[in-house]
C-alpha cells in the first residue's frame, strides 16, 4: 500500500471538501463559540477553562475570549470552583442552552442528507472511521 500517495489524496480532497455546505456546517461547529457550547451541553458536571482549551487545541487565552463574548451574550457564566477556589467552572444559562440546542436542530437535517445521500454502507462506513479517529486521537494523547 503506497500511504504517501493516498496521504496526497486525502489532503487533496480535504482541500475540496472545504466548499462543500455540510463540511462548513461542522467546520463551524468544531471552532468559536459554537463549539464552546456545543462540548458544554454534551458534558455533565462542571467544566474548567483548561479542559475546554484541550478539547479544542487552544490556547487558554483563546479560551478566556470565547467565554468573555459568551459571558456578555449570557450563554455561560463562570464560577469559582467550590473544590478548589484558585480555579474557574464554566457553565452554560438557560440562553446559551437554547442557543445551542437550536444550532444543533438546525443543522441535523443537512447531516441527515448528508448521510443519506451517501447511502447506508458507506454512512456506517464513514461514521465508524470517525469514531476510530476520534479513539486515535484520545490514545495518541
Amino acid at each position: 500500500m503506497d500511504y504517501m500517495k493516498l496521504a496526497k489524496e486525502l489532503l487533496d480532497i480535504r482541500i475540496k471538501l472545504v466548499q462543500v455546505p455540510f463540511v462548513q456546517i461542522l467546520s463551524k461547529m468544531e471552532r468559536g463559540e459554537i463549539f464552546v457550547l456545543h462540548y458544554l451541553v454534551t458534558h455533565d458536571g462542571p467544566i474548567h477553562p483548561k479542559d475546554l482549551s484541550t478539547a479544542m487545541a487552544v490556547s487558554t487565552a483563546r479560551i478566556a475570549t470565547l467565554l468573555n463574548k459568551l459571558e456578555e451574550k449570557n450563554q455561560v457564566r463562570r464560577y469559582v470552583d467550590p473544590e478548589d477556589k484558585r480555579q474557574l467552572i464554566v457553565v452554560l444559562t438557560d440562553e446559551g442552552r437554547e442557543k445551542i440546542l437550536q444550532h444543533r436542530a438546525e443543522i441535523l437535517p443537512a447531516i441527515r442528507d448528508f448521510l443519506e445521500e451517501l447511502g447506508a454502507e458507506d454512512a456506517q462506513a464513514y461514521i465508524r472511521i470517525e469514531q476510530k479517529l476520534w479513539k486515535l486521537r484520545l490514545e495518541n494523547k
